[in-house]
């Protein structure tokens, strides 16, 4: 049996929100910002559901919930308090921060407790997509900047492009996929690329209510682009990555290269935090660690601790002369 999905804003009525949430019913990405008729909770729910099953093109997923990490933000936000007093500025940047509802989950406290002394970055590797789509057709890709298309919608149908466990669990979607990649999706991919003026591309920013309020709102809160494998960047104080650095997105020497890379951006002194968790409300296996003479001591421990716990110690052990060289910025700005 086919399995249909949500490819347009009138289906999501109050109705329909409680069989979509209960079920693997996957939805077009490009209603993720035309959602102003429904109430903010439901607006909030619906966009974590369509980020649920999604994955970027290197399999990292864009799957977020919002008060996710409250106890370990708890923790985190005790020890920077210890660490660095209220007097002094604080550049925080929260890595692999998804659509930002987690990072605003950070911000607020510090900002609270800092305020115009906290300078806050939240970055993702692909935080902007575009929708590609024939002037008059109903039917449209989702793609990264780098042209991989991410998500094909072809009514009624909705397919997410890296779903893992699509071939196994739908054979039969999975096979129509393929054939609608091969009738569709293709030609009009190299019909952009072609530049026919019949195809249109718009950018789609997936970035939460919140994230957005704070970016318009607040001159302390910014958001970027950031692929961590990529470069240092400049020096932060604070330096978080959540749900991101472990063996399921990353091979040994990636998370290496990785974990490299946030300690060489993290100033004298400076934080890394770090943890993974399932669900909103489990426990977080995560560290605090502290950046001292260029090495990383653990200064805190939630859970398990971190999975890379012994690789961030070994990693952190290099000279300081490697830790000087701060070169690259933090990403490459989307187009």
């Amino acid at each position: 049996m086919f399995k249909l999905g949500i490819y347009k804003k009138e289906q999501l009525t109050p109705e329909s929100l409680a069989i979509i949430f209960n079920s693997r019913t996957f939805i077009a990405l490009d209603l993720y910002n035309s959602l102003d008729d429904l109430p903010e909770a439901e607006i909030d729910a619906v966009q974590e559901r369509m980020l649920r099953w999604f994955r970027l093109r290197n399999g990292i997923q864009k799957r977020t919930y919002a008060r996710r990490f409250d106890d370990f933000d708890r923790l985190s936000v005790s020890s920077i308090a210890a660490n660095f007093p209220t007097r002094q500025d604080i550049r925080v940047h929260d890595i692999g921060a998804s659509d930002g509802r987690t990072s605003c989950g950070l911000y607020e406290p510090l900002n609270r407790m800092y305020g115009e002394r906290i300078h806050f970055l939240a970055s993702d590797y692909a935080p902007y997509l575009y929708v590609l789509k024939r002037v008059q057709g109903a039917s449209r890709l989702i793609i990264d900047d780098r042209l991989h298309v991410l998500q094909i919608v072809t009514p009624p149908f909705v397919f997410i492009v890296h779903h893992l466990e699509s071939r196994r669990l739908d054979p039969l979607s999975y096979l129509l996929r393929l054939l609608v990649t091969a009738l569709y999706a293709r030609p009009l991919l190299e019909g952009y690329k072609a530049g026919r003026p019949s195809i249109e591309r718009t950018r789609l920013e997936l970035l939460c209510q919140e994230c957005r309020a704070c970016i318009s709102q607040q001159n302390n809160f910014r958001f970027d682009s950031y692929d961590v494998l990529s470069g240092p960047t400049e020096p932060f104080d604070i330096i978080r990555a959540m749900n991101l650095l472990n063996h399921g997105y990353f091979s040994e020497a990636q998370l290496r290269n990785a974990v490299r890379n946030v300690i060489q951006s993290l100033s004298e002194g400076g934080l890394f935090i770090i943890g993974s968790n399932a669900e909103p409300g489990t426990m977080v296996d995560g560290g605090i660690y502290k950046k001292t003479k260029s090495r990383m001591e653990r200064i805190a421990i939630s859970g398990k601790g971190s999975q890379i716990d012994a690789l961030i110690s070994d990693v952190g052990a290099f000279t300081e002369e490697t830790d000087s060289s701060h070169t690259g910025g933090v990403g490459a700005k989307p187009q």
